[in-house]
């Protein structure tokens, strides 16, 4: 396995000029996610089947040539379960590659099994053993050693004969432009934001609260993912979600009462002290009229049970008909979005949130007859 790593201008150009006639690109990302929001990028991986590079992002680098191949929509991008990926590409270059052709996906479309590991498919296709030992080695770090490098190396060099075969097989079952659309749906969430005011709807266990103790959890919602966005913090290192929901309880009124709620960290109080209490007092200020509604469960609406059941009976019946398994037209959440979407959100939010997975793409055009009874606008 032969690869050079780029730090200098002239041999990402070199590299560029000897991908101008490539059909297919594999691509993989190396990025480290541990305090912060955003994931750091470390390292992007390209092989054409001929040349395989590793180009160093921390490296003052003009990637605008790469970016041009990456946008070119006659050049497909190979990669494996590429969720983070798509979220490194909208942070580091400001846009996700396309089309993309998810080979996890792929496989869960030919029915090979939900979630398959990159180490596994290459066992199971190519009967080699990766080493994944590096898998959290530290790849800001320079300079990389040998073994990172080509553990790097490996990940699309393995890749792209993986591909080949699973894309013969998605073409000859005619599915290949749905493979394209979920990666789509994937780029499209992965870049949608919730407003700042419906932030706390997100919050686990917000059922259990009052509405005034909701007006606080929203305004500390709110505060915590602009501050998480402000100094690229991950929203925990400001402050814990369980966190937030006590205070919301309790609702403290000096910095001592916030050190004594249960689960608040000493870091925290020091940290963001007087923030919080801001925040706490703006919610305590909103007006009686003004408070959000208490949250409802979907589980504890009347018929919820039997409407799951309903929409999975319809997709299940409409799976057998274009054999695609039922659990990659629709997951457990998928249903429930679809629920939600009709039971709990108003129109206004309607307008403000993305529509259920069900109502987009490729699985909208199969089920919209099957499910047209949920379908509100």
């Amino acid at each position: 396995m032969q690869y050079q790593f780029i730090q200098q201008q002239a041999e990402l150009d070199a590299f560029i000029a000897n991908l101008s006639d490539s059909q297919v690109l594999a691509i993989d990302t190396e990025f480290m996610r541990r305090r912060t929001l955003y994931p750091e990028i470390a390292l992007i991986q390209v092989y054409d089947g001929e040349h395989l590079a590793l180009i160093d992002p921390l490296s003052e680098l003009d990637f605008s040539g790469l970016w041009h191949l990456l946008r070119d929509e006659q050049i497909v991008k190979v990669l494996h379960s590429p969720s983070e990926d798509i979220e490194v590409f909208q942070k580091f270059a400001g846009f996700v590659p396309t089309p993309l052709f998810d080979t996890q996906f792929a496989l869960q479309l030919l029915g090979e099994g939900n979630c398959v590991g990159f180490a596994n498919m290459v066992k199971s296709m190519l009967d080699i053993e990766l080493d994944k030992s590096m898998s959290r080695t530290d790849w800001l770090k320079r300079p990389l050693q040998a073994s990172q490098l080509e553990y790097a190396a490996a990940d699309v060099f393995y890749l792209l004969p993986c591909y080949q075969t699973i894309s013969k097989k998605i073409a000859e079952k005619g599915l290949s432009h749905i493979v394209t659309f979920e990666s789509q749906l994937i780029a499209q969430k992965r870049a949608f934001r919730t407003p700042d005011h419906y932030l706390y709807l997100g919050i686990k266990n917000v059922w259990q609260l009052k509405p005034r103790d909701l007006a606080v959890l929203r305004t500390l919602a709110s505060w915590r993912q602009n501050k998480a966005e402000k100094k690229n913090l991950a929203l925990n290192f400001v402050l814990k979600e369980h966190n937030m929901v006590e205070i919301a309880k309790r609702r403290p009124g000096s910095l001592n009462s916030l050190r004594n709620v249960p689960g608040v960290e000493p870091m925290e109080v020091n940290r963001s002290g007087k923030e919080i209490l801001a925040c706490i007092e703006a919610g305590k200020a909103v007006p009686e009229s003004e408070l959000p509604a208490r949250v409802q469960r979907l589980i504890d609406y009347p018929g919820y049970k039997g409407a799951a059941k309903e929409i999975k009976q319809a997709i299940t019946e409409v799976a057998r008909e274009h054999d695609i398994p039922v659990d990659v037209f629709a997951s457990k959440k998928q249903i429930n979005q679809v629920i939600g979407w009709n039971w709990k959100l108003d129109e206004q939010q309607r307008k403000t949130f993305l529509k259920p997975d069900l109502f987009q793409g490729w699985r909208h055009e199969i089920l919209k007859d099957a499910l047209s009874k949920w379908h509100i606008a």
